[in-house]
């Protein structure tokens, strides 16, 4: 397996309270891998440590290659993120907000414009292009967060919750995109989510998390 994502036994505490404990997990190229468990589980904080925003208490891991402790910055340049809540600029437009995040990856201007203009029309938000986020569904919202993640062709994409607070409507859009752009880019996801449908049907193999600890993991 080439893998992109490698933890052995990793471990990380708020104080007493141990949120993540021994896990070790391997996620290939082009892999799907799911991290499945309820809110609270250790889900979120395992992709910030894999992002080096949080430096483990132990163990050891490598992304891309990378060690995201001392090479967070060149993790982070690599990978796309989609955080539980959107958090997109609401007084700008959906363009205004793409071109900023094109202007803080250093895209060249003229390929920044093409690859906005493809997102928006893959993510079903051309009509609304030029119309300010706050006046966005939540699903919208979501959809355009999609969007920014991918913005850079980043070789990794982490997937935080990806349809949490979404009507069903919405969190199946959400869903067949995400699956038509893995089938279309063939990218390497790492999803968190407590959503079993969801889960099963977007994931190659999942681990199965409970009060920080990895109980099964699997196709």
């Amino acid at each position: 397996m080439d893998a992109v994502i490698t933890m052995q036994h990793l471990r990380h505490q708020f104080g007493q309270q141990v949120a993540v404990d021994d896990i070790s997990v391997t996620v290939g190229r082009g892999e799907v891998f799911g991290l499945l468990g309820p809110n609270g589980a250790g889900k979120t904080t395992t992709v910030r440590l894999l992002n080096g925003l949080y430096q483990p208490a132990s163990g050891s891991m490598r992304v891309l290659g990378f060690d995201p402790v001392s090479q967070g910055h060149e993790v982070r340049r690599r990978c796309g993120v989609l955080t539980e809540t959107p958090a997109m600029y609401e007084r700008l437009t959906a363009v205004q907000n793409l071109r900023f995040f094109a202007d803080l990856a250093d895209m060249p201007a003229q390929h920044a414009r093409e690859r906005i203009t493809e997102l928006l029309q893959f993510f079903e938000l051309d009509a609304r292009a030029n119309d300010k986020v706050s006046t966005y569904s939540k699903g919208m919202k979501q959809r355009l967060a999609l969007a920014r993640a991918l913005l850079a062709r980043p070789e990794l994409i982490y997937l935080d919750e990806p349809t949490s607070g979404l009507d069903p409507e919405s969190s199946l859009q959400v869903n067949e995109l995400i699956a038509g752009m893995r089938e279309r880019d063939h990218h390497t996801v790492f999803l968190c989510t407590h959503n079993l449908y969801e889960a099963s049907r977007l994931c190659d193999r999942l681990g199965v998390m409970k009060s920080g600890r990895l109980v099964a993991a699997g196709t």
